[in-house]
């Protein structure tokens, strides 16, 4: 799991801003980011995945004494799958299928990918460290039948807190994310 970790956050080094980008304003119109996240399914036999993300945003509101509003849009890829701890003694799949049936394991085989697609309104609260409000739709496509079958898309929230290098500048915020009934996110990402 370490590895994993320390894998996404080299992913999030090598696309991680330049200097000239984290010196443009972060109060501009737009903005865009990448991070690392973590994934995790309510299904007990699956591991933790890793996903990249890509993000893009525009802010509805200026800075105001209240906070900003912007709409965004994020793109999560699995870039390592979690791992299928296999079916526990006795049964517990989904449906049925097994002696206990206490258990919420998967009976697919295959390892945790997918794909994450949101958009969301997102709050910021005002000052370099701020709190992050987040609500939309997200859509998501995953390998794991029982995942799939209990919807693809819906309402999605999460919250977190970030941190402004300078009082107008890039950011580093951390997350976390409900992005369907059965997956959630919390992760890293470099906002400019």
């Amino acid at each position: 799991m370490f590895r994993r970790s320390l894998l996404a956050l080299a992913l999030v080094a090598v696309a991680a801003p330049s200097e000239a980008q984290l010196a443009r304003t972060f109060s501009s119109a737009t903005y865009t980011g990448v991070g690392g996240s973590q994934l995790k399914s309510d299904i007990d036999n699956l591991g933790k995945a890793v996903n990249l993300d890509a993000i893009g945003g525009y802010n509805l509101t200026p800075e105001l004494p209240w906070g900003r509003i912007a709409a965004e849009l994020n793109l999560g890829v699995t870039v390592s799958p979690g791992k299928n701890k296999g079916q526990p003694a006795g049964g517990g799949v989904i449906g049925g299928g097994g002696g206990d049936t206490t258990g919420n394991n998967t009976a697919s085989n295959e390892d945790l990918q997918s794909f994450i697609f949101a958009l969301q309104g997102v709050y910021r609260s005002p000052g370099r460290l701020y709190g992050i409000g987040a609500a939309g739709y997200s859509l998501v496509n995953t390998n794991i039948q029982e995942i799939q079958d209990k919807g693809s898309g819906g309402f999605s929230f999460g919250g977190g807190a970030g941190f402004k290098f300078g009082a107008n500048t890039a950011a580093v915020e951390v997350m976390y994310q409900r992005v369907s009934k059965e997956l959630q996110t919390i992760g890293i990402r470099f906002v400019y």
